[in-house]
């Protein structure tokens, strides 16, 4: 077993040593994933504020 092996057991395609890139694919996949966490963020931080706001209008 090489150290290749060691750092990547799944062996995804396109990932072979520590300095190799991702394929084009891979790049785009992780970066709508980004997206993703960060758009989920900015809803989540949007909507607590609003409805902490809502509660202290009520009260």
């Amino acid at each position: 077993m090489t150290d290749v092996d060691r750092l990547y057991p799944l062996g995804f395609p396109g990932v072979g040593e520590v300095g190799d890139r991702l394929p084009v694919w891979g790049e785009a996949l992780l970066a709508a994933a980004a997206l993703l966490v960060v758009v989920s963020a900015v809803v989540r931080t949007v909507r607590t504020a609003r409805r902490a706001r809502r509660g202290r209008r009520r009260r």
